[in-house]
């Protein structure tokens, strides 16, 4: 999606539009700065490399077949590499290691704090991670290239970046231990921390602080009726979740209720308020079956054809199980305004510490892109909404109320009555109207653990996993929105099934049968005291 938006303003540089480069370097000067710098080890020399990367790629065509992150990664880091002479030996891993490391479930590390000093801590940790794990936890898990992708533009071989992401996190893991994080959240992954990582090579210090106290910059809701709260938190939905379901729920035929008691969000998603129907044939991909490599590389075929991507979520299938059942959707749209909008002054939103990007149209300045836009109504300056027009047809509605009700839906529709009732100028007055949108920029991924592990009424079918990915754009020439879903099931016992297995940090107690404290305790965090063949 991202690529494909990139491409898009790389050929309107082609055509002339010098600001399109503009929004590409301003996009990605950062992080590449950042990933020399990992490389070289001397700022003024990153800074340096970064320039040349981007007149180099001014001066030459984008190679056919590359996306423009791509190629300018491996324009990147052949100039580092030239830099410092010889690329540094990496470290040899044998296989019969790196297979019983990769295959490690990883564990649940706390990294949220609640003041300063924690926070100042968890900085310092992530600063001390080894030189040499830095890019490979950044490139895969911050600018998601695919591991093959990752270690074409590091020199690497597939094998090493995985076990680089892998040992990197651990290592993480263990500099915070010895830091004094031991009172462990177990609702947080260690993907929090790596991706305070990558906003901390970035250099956007307040976007860490932001993330260690929040988890995430915003929050999926699964479906367009369940409710929103109005507090400092951005919420997203979109109905690629809902097609899946809708296929679960046709395939068991009818509702799916729990053995053990419902949940509000079956509940919601048995409404089936949203469709297939409700999307055009050339918007989404679907598939199910039973979970068989054929299977897999039936959907990776299917959406590699239909939209040119790749799957973010298809690996945490347990493929070639017998007793498992995959059902898999994506939704993809681009869409492009009629003319571009401007690039306006940066300005703060709401109470944020920093400025961010704005588009949109002001008196003094070409006006040209005021047919994208239909005025739905202004009540007052809290209370108004606009419609962007798009070559595609798609429809964009922008409504500002500082009264939240309890949906979407219900948001949605109160929009749509106040334009309904307005009987004020529908079309921007030139030399006087402002229009000012913010670009975004958001990506987003969760698991709906409420539905995973319970028995289905009537069945012996239990959801292993359910989860979404969302990732969406917008800026001054368009936007694009791409959303994958998943749900496996299985057949088997649900949550009776239970795997004590301690091949991981324990302790182990001694205690006489009728003694109040134990006599022996033992901690067991490596295997320096384990027995080995």
């Amino acid at each position: 999606m991202t690529e494909d938006l990139d491409l898009k303003l790389y050929n309107e540089y082609l055509n002339g539009e010098k600001e399109a480069f503009e929004l590409l370097y301003n996009k990605y000067k950062n992080k590449l700065r950042n990933f020399i710098f990992n490389i070289v080890n001397d700022y003024e020399k990153a800074e340096d490399i970064t320039q040349e990367v981007f007149i180099y790629v001014l001066k030459n065509k984008l190679r056919e077949g590359y996306s423009f992150k791509y190629y300018i990664y491996l324009i990147a880091r052949s100039r580092a590499y030239s830099y410092i002479s010889e690329e540094k030996r990496r470290t040899e891993i044998s296989d019969k290691y790196l297979k019983s490391e990769i295959e490690r479930i990883e564990k649940d590390v706390s990294d949220i704090v609640e003041n300063e000093e924690n926070e100042k801590e968890l900085n310092e940790a992530i600063m001390a991670l080894d030189e040499k794990y830095k890019n490979p936890i950044y490139l895969t898990q911050i600018e998601e290239f695919s591991y093959k992708e990752t270690a074409e533009i590091l020199g690497e071989t597939v094998e090493n970046v995985k076990i680089q992401v892998h040992r990197g996190k651990k290592e993480l893991k263990k500099i915070l231990m010895k830091k004094g994080f031991r009172e462990m959240n177990k609702s947080i992954k260690i993907l929090i921390i790596v991706i305070s990582l990558g906003i901390l090579l970035t250099g956007i210090t307040y976007a860490v602080r932001k993330l260690v106290k929040n988890e995430n910059n915003v929050k999926l809701t699964p479906t367009f009726t369940s409710g929103i709260s109005n507090t400092d938190e951005n919420i997203v939905w979109v109905g690629t979740f809902n097609l899946v379901w809708n296929d679960l729920m046709e395939k068991l035929g009818g509702k799916i209720e729990f053995s053990e008691g419902q949940s509000e969000l079956a509940d919601e998603l048995n409404k089936q308020s949203f469709k297939s129907s409700d999307l055009s044939d050339n918007s989404y991909y679907k598939n199910q079956g039973p979970s068989t490599l054929e299977l897999k590389e039936e959907i990776e075929k299917g959406i590699k054809d239909k939209f040119n991507e790749t799957s973010e979520i298809l690996d945490k299938v347990d493929w070639d199980n017998p007793n498992s059942y995959t059902l898999y959707a994506i939704l993809k749209k681009e869409f492009s305004f009629l003319k571009p909008f401007q690039t306006l002054e940066d300005e703060s939103f709401k109470n944020s510490e920093e400025k961010v990007k704005y588009f949109g149209l002001e008196p003094g300045l070409n006006y040209e892109a005021e047919e994208n836009v239909e005025v739905l109504f202004y009540n007052s300056k809290e209370d108004f909404a606009v419609k962007l027009k798009t070559k595609e047809g798609e429809e964009v509605y922008l409504y500002r109320t500082s009264e939240l009700e309890k949906s979407f839906e219900e948001e949605y529709q109160k929009m749509q009555s106040k334009a309904l009732e307005y009987k004020g100028e529908k079309h921007l007055n030139y030399g006087k109207d402002i229009l000012k949108i913010p670009f975004i920029n958001l990506s987003s991924v969760i698991n709906y653990d409420e539905l995973c592990g319970k028995i289905i009424k009537g069945t012996n079918i239990f959801i292993d996993h359910a989860l979404q990915t969302v990732d969406f754009e917008l800026n001054n020439y368009g936007g694009c929105v791409k959303s994958e879903a998943l749900i496996e099931a299985k057949r088997g016992a649900g949550t009776t099934e239970r795997k004590f297995v301690y091949n991981d940090d324990f302790i182990l107690f001694l205690k006489e049968e009728n003694g109040s404290t134990p006599y022996f305790a033992l901690k067991v965090d490596n295997s320096d005291i384990l027995l080995s063949y």
